[in-house]
This record gives C-alpha cells, sequence and structure tokens, in this order.
C-alpha cells in the first residue's frame, strides 16, 4: 500500500476519533479540559489531512499535538488526564506508523476516544 495512503488513514482514524469525542462535557475544568482536547484533536486532523505526502511534518503535528492534549488532561485529572494520556499515546503510535509507511491501527484510538467520551460526560 502506498505511504500517502496509510498516512491518509491514519489522519482519517483521528478524525473518526474526533467524532467519537464530540459530547456534551461535565463542568469547570473538566468541561474546559475537554473542549480543549475536542479542539486540539479537530485541529490535528485539519493539519494532517493537508500533510498526507510530508511523513516526518505529520509525525510531528501528532506528536505536537499529543504533548498538548496530556497538558489539557493534566488540568482537569482524574479520568480526564487519563484518557487524554491514551489518547496521547495512540496519537504518537499513529504518527510513528505514518511516517513508517505502516498501516494505523485505529483500535487505539478509538478506545481513547471513548474512555475521553465517559469521562468527560
Amino acid at each position: 500500500m502506498p505511504r500517502t495512503i496509510t498516512r491518509l488513514l491514519s489522519t482519517v482514524t483521528l478524525a473518526a476519533a474526533v467524532a467519537v469525542v464530540g459530547t456534551a462535557c461535565g463542568g469547570g475544568d473538566t468541561k474546559a479540559a475537554c473542549d480543549s482536547i475536542q479542539q486540539e484533536m479537530t485541529n490535528i486532523t485539519s493539519t494532517g489531512m493537508q500533510q498526507t505526502s510530508d511523513p516526518a511534518a505529520l509525525s510531528k503535528t501528532y506528536s505536537d499535538g499529543a504533548e498538548k492534549i496530556r497538558g489539557y488532561g493534566k488540568d482537569a485529572g482524574g479520568d480526564v488526564e487519563d484518557a487524554a494520556n491514551d489518547i496521547a499515546a495512540a496519537m504518537e503510535d499513529l504518527g510513528k506508523k505514518a511516517s513508517a509507511g505502516q498501516m494505523p491501527d485505529a483500535q487505539a484510538l478509538g478506545n481513547a476516544g471513548i474512555k475521553l467520551k465517559n469521562a468527560c460526560e
């Protein structure tokens, strides 16, 4: 499978996770963190769609986004932080696989997205 297609699949995988997370959030710091995480995932997806032919840039986008998501999760703490850390780890893995031309594994990011959705409700 051409590398551009695998990188595109990585970006589509992230877009699917954004759709899972897109729910009503709780209150206070949790709501702010959940909203920020969702917005960052949307930004990463948008940027990533423009980088499917540049594996180094795509990997950096995922890595930088993962760092921001970890920070937002830390602000909320608890279950949101745990879920944010899982999303960040899955995103970093997507970036590595995309830059290596390997098929992305959507399951880890999907599971993390569901975990965040539950934590944010």
